[in-house]
């Protein structure tokens, strides 16, 4: 990102600072600064198919690539993003994660919201990062395949056991998609439970062969 006319522009109009360090922000990730955006830094091995979590997990998800930590900056954007709905970084997100491996599948699906968080929310977040890596990509999308039928307690709330329960089943096939390999791209992993959800119903009933699970920021 290169400092321009629009950029001095919106720092006379808005004269906003980076709720990290304070800094001037940039007009491409405000309310944040260049700065901070630098700081976010690519996993080491953003590639794994072992680890981490347990047997299965990995019966149901063929691959896993993340690009970075949930941690420092990227975790502040993340939720910023999310929760204070500023859009512009949901783009600029979706095409840092652009920069992973591109994997071998046959269509994208983003991790769903269940009908009544999407109308609260106004879009859904893994969506918007599925359509970066669709045009990054040339991958198309599929938002119709997988759908989510539990309006389920807000993940981040919970511990892992009660994640497992809140997600169970949560989520249905509206059409199979037989032996296509999918990428599901979901913003965050941390205990795994709602990728695996996802998974093992596209698995199961929606006869995918393979499930590479992509994620912005893993926080194992």
């Amino acid at each position: 990102m290169k400092l321009s006319l629009r950029s001095l522009l919106f720092d006379l109009i808005f004269f906003e600072k980076c709720p990290i360090c304070k800094g001037k922000s940039y007009w491409e990730i405000a309310p944040f600064c260049l700065n901070c955006w630098e700081r976010i830094k690519p996993l080491k091995s953003q590639k794994i198919k072992s680890g981490y979590f347990n047997k299965y997990f990995w019966k149901y998800i063929d691959i896993l690539y993340s690009y970075s930590n949930y941690e420092g900056p990227l975790k502040e954007m993340i939720h910023y993003f999310k929760y204070h709905k500023i859009m512009r970084l949901g783009r600029q997100l979706g095409k840092l994660l652009c920069k992973i491996e591109k994997p071998s599948v046959d269509v994208i699906i983003p991790v769903p919201l269940h009908y009544k968080k999407l109308r609260s929310r106004e879009f859904n977040q893994s969506a918007i990062l599925a359509k970066e890596l669709s045009k990054a990509w040339r991958i198309p999308v599929d938002f119709d395949c997988l759908i989510k039928i539990k309006n389920t307690q807000e993940q981040a709330s919970l511990n892992k056991s009660e994640r497992e329960k809140n997600i169970k089943d949560a989520f249905f096939i509206e059409k199979t998609l037989e032996n296509k390999k999918v990428a599901l791209v979901d913003d965050v992993l941390t205990t795994g439970s709602t990728l695996l959800e996802c998974a093992k119903a596209l698995k199961r009933h929606g006869k995918v062969r393979e499930v590479c699970a992509i994620t912005l920021a893993r926080a194992i």
